[in-house]
Parts: structure tokens; C-alpha cells; sequence
């Protein structure tokens, strides 16, 4: 048996037992119900009633309002025993998605620590290949770009690292986007600059103070960055990327927006989804992308009760808004 077939195995065990609880909780209602009526007629019959109509007959006589009233109470109680039995059914389903991620996550925790450690030992190695090779040597430019690749790697290590942590249960304190947004631009301003592409940042805000959000300032940046690398890698030479903050009411946007041929070989819905790629605007490997990904940009919007969309897409470029509750 394949790791697939186990997988399925699971999940038609676990559909069987919670369909057979549903069946049990269902069941056991019903039958409440029509005791809880029975009882209630055998409540209300009224004595004189009984001595009109023999007790031979075998029937119980009840009058309209008694009758009204029965269906009413009896409507009540099986709605709620149907919500106690919905509670109970959605906890037997969804118990076992919640330890699946639970494993998942410690999986990607356990890999990401294991991970760091081999991959400061190959940089450490390929730095000291690189002091021995001498920078006029003919390995030193591949040397080198696989020291960047080694980082880039390193780097997506400490992002699956910090996105599998659980979020924070504490009250974070404000930090401010339009200053975190700023830094970013400045440090990705130079990897624009290499690429020939223009890049700008611009804040809009209605409120008198500067906007904030309740995000680490170490997770927002690196969502801001990941979208501004991912606006590089798709903008061609002589191109152009504007960030803006947009600060109104109780949301706080940061659009992104980049002059490339638009979201190209995929559907634009789908960007977010993981190994979901879109064609890049050029072919030059120097200019991928290597931040945290808008899919995991997407989990930690969600996470912090915030979203990310494609707002425009089109030949004449991409628009995506990452949009965050205010402070």
C-alpha cells in the first residue's frame, strides 16, 4: 500500500465513523421527539374525554390548541437536539482535519530546523571554495551564484519556519506599515535597479497618524517583500512598480503594482495556490524570486484577518492588494 492509498484508507474510515455518528445522534433524537409527544398527549388527555369514549377503543383524544401546542413544543426540541447533534457531528469531522494539520505543521517545523543546519554548512563550504578559487578564477561567478542560491534557500527555510508557528495568542503591539513598507522599497530598490525597473513607494492616508497594524514587523516585511520580489521577477527592463499604502476607516491596503504583461499561463485566482507559477517576464534566472510566496503571503493574511487578491491584471500590468485590518 502506496502513501496515497493510506491517505484515502484514513479519510473512508474516518467519513464511516462520523456518518455513522450522525446516524446514532439523528437517530436518538427522533426517537426524544416522539417519546417527548407521546408523553405530552398522554398529559393532556382529559378524564372525561376517557370515560366518553371507552377505553376499548385504544385512542387518545386531544383537542386542536392541545394539538397546536404539542407540534410546537415538538418542533422546538427537534431543533434542538438537531443543532446538539450538528455540534457533535461537526466535531467528530472536523477532529480529524485538525490533527492532520497539527501533524503537518510539525512536520514543516521538524524539516525547517533539520534544514538549517546542512544549509549554513554549504554556505560556509562554498564561501571557502570561493576565498580559494580567488575572484579571477573561471568558477567564481558560478560560485558565487550558487552562494545566492544557497541563501535564497536558507531564506525560504526561516519563512516555512516562521509561517508553521501557530499565531501569537498575545495582543501584539502596532507596528507601522508605511514605515516597514518604506524599508522594504529601499532595501529591493537596488535588486529593481539591476533589472533596470523603476521602483516607487507612495503612503495615502485619510487618519492623522501613520497607519498600523497588529503584524510583527518582521512578518509584514517579509509579506511586502515577497510581493515586490514577485512584482520584479514579472516586470520586464524599463519597467516600472509602485507601492501604495492606502489607509481608510478600519483597513489598511498595500497594493503593489507592476507595468509586466499581467498574470500570463494561469488562471489569476490561482497565484496564491502552492507550486502555482505564472510565466515570468523574462528568462533571466537571476531575477527569481525567492521570499516566502504568495500562497504563504496568502495564509499569513488570512491568519492575521486580513486577504491578498489580484485587484488588475492585464497587458498592461498587475495590481495586488494585500489588505489588513487596522490597529
Amino acid at each position: 500500500m502506496n502513501a496515497s492509498d493510506a491517505d484515502r484508507l484514513i479519510l473512508r474510515t474516518a467519513a464511516r465513523k462520523v456518518s455513522t455518528q450522525i446516524a446514532l445522534v439523528c437517530a436518538a433524537s427522533l426517537a426524544v421527539v416522539i417519546l417527548a409527544l407521546v408523553l405530552f398527549a398522554l398529559y393532556r388527555s382529559q378524564p372525561a374525554e376517557l370515560v366518553q369514549h371507552p377505553a376499548g377503543a385504544g385512542r387518545i383524544y386531544i383537542d386542536e390548541a392541545d394539538g397546536l401546542l404539542a407540534l410546537i413544543l415538538g418542533g422546538a426540541l427537534a431543533v434542538v437536539l438537531a443543532a446538539a447533534a450538528g455540534l457533535v457531528s461537526a466535531r467528530s469531522a472536523v477532529k480529524p482535519l485538525g490533527e492532520a494539520l497539527a501533524v503537518q505543521r510539525r512536520f514543516v517545523q521538524d524539516a525547517s530546523h533539520e534544514l538549517r543546519t546542512p544549509l549554513a554548512v554549504l554556505d560556509a563550504r562554498l564561501q571557502l571554495a570561493q576565498r580559494k578559487a580567488g575572484p579571477d578564477s573561471p568558477a567564481a561567478p558560478t560560485l558565487s551564484r550558487l552562494r545566492q542560491d544557497s541563501a535564497g534557500l536558507a531564506e525560504l527555510v526561516d519563512d516555512l519556519l516562521l509561517m508553521s508557528a501557530p499565531a501569537s495568542a498575545e495582543k501584539l503591539d502596532p507596528t507601522d506599515v508605511a514605515a516597514q513598507v518604506q524599508a522594504v522599497t529601499e532595501d529591493l530598490r537596488l535588486l529593481a535597479g539591476e533589472a533596470r525597473i523603476l521602483l516607487e513607494c507612495q503612503i495615502a492616508c485619510e487618519a492623522a497618524g501613520p497607519p498600523r497594524v497588529r503584524i510583527p514587523a518582521y512578518l509584514l516585511r517579509r509579506m511586502v517583500t515577497a510581493l515586490v520580489e514577485n512584482a520584479i521577477s514579472h516586470t520586464p527592463e524599463s519597467g516600472r512598480i509602485d507601492v501604495t499604502v492606502l489607509a481608510a476607516g478600519r483597513k489598511v491596503r498595500i497594493m503593489v503594482r507592476d507595468t509586466g504583461p499581467g498574470i500570463i499561463g494561469i488562471e489569476p485566482h490561482r497565484v496564491f495556490e502552492r507550486f502555482a507559477r505564472g510565466r515570468p517576464a523574462g528568462d533571466n534566472p537571476a531575477r527569481t524570486s525567492y521570499g516566502i510566496g504568495l500562497a504563504l503571503v496568502k495564509d499569513a493574511a488570512l491568519r492575521h484577518g486580513g486577504d491578498v487578491t489580484v485587484a488588475e491584471t492585464g497587458p498592461e500590468g498587475t495590481v495586488l492588494s494585500l489588505e489588513l485590518p487596522a490597529a
